[in-house]
């Protein structure tokens, strides 16, 4: 090949977003670019966004890491919840009314971005590209991915950040109809990739896959720590950065524990639980009920930079799968971005996640800090205090989960996939 190699790259979540998968997209982009790739990268325009990462210019990133955008729309952007702008003649109330309609008939709120992204790729022509590959959830940019990569007659790699129809959260995605479709598109790749072993063991079960299943975690990036100022606390600061989703992932064992470490120890320094995200209002609330307001500290929402900075200040960071003691395979197979965060800025992590799950698994094996289930809130608390009177030093960080060392597992994929149409 008298070229590099060419990747055209779906993906919804892009910076400067907010979503965490939009951390997952950006590091392959950049670091498969510094492999050689021609990379270029078809995503929601990101002056479309209401409310994007504040001081991030992903134009002047791209030119940097040599990556190309192709920008798209999203048609029926008001199906999308307030995530995306809409026109100005676009009443509230319309936009309402059209997303209940869309949920009553299962019509994902982001299906006007399947034709949006094709419209973005039609001056592309057959050698144009040599992989498609493509990030979801959305799953629509697996649709989309799909028709562009059939027309373009290129390799189709899928990259499963969560569970599709299988997801233990979503059960409007488990009909018939998407289970088909998912097979159907499933068939349709040439290589999948995905972010556990868990979730691979489910796809390999349910879809009765012979084809690789390519396990690419999350992971961290030293790169975007540098420049950024810890934050300081003056308290023995947990902190936990992200949403919960009730009723599997919720605050009350963390306060708890951050309660119990507290209780007869007023004079050691105070353990407090800093919550970084847009659910305070559960966080307070769990806090009240439990009688530990004292022990709560609610940042609201802030920009990544802030996140970042506020782990690298922590003691130890707070991060939940389940609180469940037991769970399916699918939720077992929940390995969250906010897992390798905590890794990149070397701080202790308190997991809460059945004994059986990929995320246990990592910290018990990579020894980063401690697994508990979440009835065990006394054993999470005794840690804690444990941790703060003795102070360790900074933990060290599996190279395993960096995305210089991921990436590579991917840029091998995608050559051999080039290889073999060859």
């Amino acid at each position: 090949m008298d070229r590099p190699p060419r990747l055209l790259f779906f993906t919804y979540a892009f910076p400067p977003a907010r979503a965490i998968g939009a951390v997952r997209c950006w590091n392959i982009a950049k670091h498969l670019a510094r492999h050689g790739w021609d990379v270029e990268v078809v995503t929601i325009a990101p002056e479309l966004l209401t409310d994007p990462q504040p001081g991030v210019d992903v134009r002047a990133d791209c030119m940097r890491e040599k990556i190309r955008l192709r920008p798209t729309g999203c048609d029926w952007c008001l199906l999308t919840g307030g995530w995306l702008k809409t026109p100005p003649w676009q009443p509230r109330l319309l936009a309402r009314v059209a997303r209940r309609i869309a949920d009553w008939a299962g019509i994902d709120p982001t299906a006007g971005w399947i034709s949006a992204s094709e419209r973005a790729c039609e001056s592309l022509r057959p050698g144009d590209v040599d992989v498609v590959f493509v990030s979801a959830p959305p799953y629509t940019g697996f649709v989309a991915a799909a028709h562009v990569a059939r027309r373009l007659q290129a390799p189709l790699v899928l990259d499963y950040r969560d569970l599709w129809s299988l997801n233990p959260h979503y059960t409007n995605f488990a009909g018939k109809k998407i289970r088909r479709r998912e097979a159907e598109l499933l068939a349709a790749a040439q290589g999948v990739t995905v972010v556990s072993p868990s979730m691979a063991d489910c796809l390999r079960r349910e879809f009765n896959l012979t084809k690789p299943l390519e396990v690419v975690t999350n992971g961290y990036d030293t790169e975007e720590f540098e420049g950024i100022s810890p934050e300081k606390f003056d308290d023995f600061a947990v902190v936990y950065a992200g949403r919960f989703y009730p009723p599997g992932r919720i605050a009350h064992p963390l306060v708890a524990a951050v309660a119990q470490a507290n209780a007869g120890g007023a004079q050691k320094r105070p353990v407090r639980l800093h919550y970084f995200g847009s659910d305070g209002a559960h966080v307070e609330g769990v806090a009240a009920e439990l009688g530990a307001g004292a022990w709560v500290a609610n940042h609201g929402s802030v920009p990544r930079k802030k996140v970042l900075a506020a782990l690298l200040g922590a003691n130890a960071a707070a991060v939940i799968t389940t609180v469940e003691a037991t769970a399916s395979k699918a939720e077992l197979g929940i390995l969250t971005g906010k897992l390798f965060e905590a890794l990149g800025a070397r701080v202790p992590v308190l997991l809460v996640s059945p004994a059986a799950s990929d995320a246990s698994r990592v910290i018990r094996e990579n020894n980063l800090g401690a697994a508990f289930v979440g009835s065990e809130t006394a054993a999470m608390a005794r840690w804690l205090v444990q941790l703060r009177d003795e102070e360790p030093g900074v933990i060290g960080r599996s190279v395993d989960y960096s995305w210089p060392q991921l990436s590579t597992r991917l840029d091998d994929l995608f050559r051999g996939l080039i290889a073999e149409k060859k």
